[in-house]
């Protein structure tokens, strides 16, 4: 484990002051490979900060605490209080029940359904009332206990519950049948699709190259009964027009792009263009009813 640990992205507005956070929002999102996080001004729907950490490799959960230890030592005002703080845990271990099935003393019968058992997790149901679904999930117990000792007030959701309101907060006025929305993470990726203005499916695929990328992405549009030269991919996550997997679909799928930013946020620095459909999710947390 490093003594020390340094953004790879650093952006601080000249507008934030450490004595005002909690008139600040904060957002962060976790996995395993890296820890980012932004503070937004929220009445002036203005983001102050963006700070982003790749690991040098792939954390153990019991390496996280003394991650989020580092980067209090490297920026005091990080564990400071703040109006509202939302925490996204990105993993693969979820699973979707509809509301009016959800019953809460059943939830570890629900994801051992399908998902394998995580030892030192709990399990927690975001309950998403816009699309009426219950979000069941793992999440670490040392990732969870460290965070609540920082913030005793925090949200913690899934990732996933973040990317939901966040698509629907920015297509809402023109989701259509065709699109097909794709995160991509380091090991897996998520589909997420609507249909008639509604939450019709979500799932996660591992991959380990870009032949397995592309087999589940047309697998999971001909089940959805789409159509390659019709539907339109939005893209998001860690994936680039360099990359073989963008060239992959490319090659097979007419329409994609990536994702656009979020227009209603104020940015008074320069972002580079690729931190917004990168970190699509985190942007956009602090719009999202979680």
């Amino acid at each position: 484990m490093p003594l020390s640990i340094k953004p790879h992205i650093s952006y601080l507005d000249k507008s934030f002051k450490e004595s005002h956070t909690r008139s600040y929002f904060m957002a962060m999102q976790l996995n395993l490979y890296g820890f980012s996080f932004a503070v937004f001004h929220p009445e002036k729907e203005k983001l102050l900060s963006f700070q982003s950490f790749n690991f040098d490799e792939k954390k153990s959960i019991i390496d996280i605490p003394m991650i989020f230890d580092l980067v209090l030592n490297k920026m005091g005002w990080f564990a400071y209080p703040y109006q509202k703080v939302i925490f996204l845990m990105q993993n693969p271990f979820y699973t979707f029940v509809p509301l009016p099935l959800l019953e809460y003393d059943k939830k570890n019968l629900y994801l051992g359904f399908n998902q394998p058992f995580q030892e030192n997790h709990r399990i927690v149901v975001d309950n998403l009332k816009n699309v009426g679904i219950g979000n069941v999930y793992y999440l670490p117990n040392p990732v969870a206990e460290k965070v609540k000792e920082f913030w005793p007030n925090i949200n913690i959701c899934h990732y996933t519950s973040g990317l939901i309101e966040g698509v629907l907060n920015c297509f809402k006025n023109n989701l259509n049948k065709n699109q097909l929305f794709i995160d991509v993470h380091d090991e897996n990726y998520d589909i997420l699709y609507f249909k008639e203005n509604k939450l019709f499916y979500l799932n996660n695929f591992s991959f380990k190259s870009s032949e397995d990328f592309i087999y589940f992405l047309l697998s999971t549009i001909e089940q959805l009964k789409l159509n390659p030269e019709t539907v339109q991919l939005e893209l998001m996550g860690k994936i680039e027009r360099s990359d073989k997997n963008y060239e992959m679909i490319y090659h097979y799928i007419r329409n994609s792009s990536l994702i656009s930013p979020n227009e209603s946020v104020r940015y008074t620095f320069d972002l580079d263009e690729s931190v917004h459909h990168k970190f699509f999710t985190l942007l956009n947390a602090f719009q999202c009813e979680l």
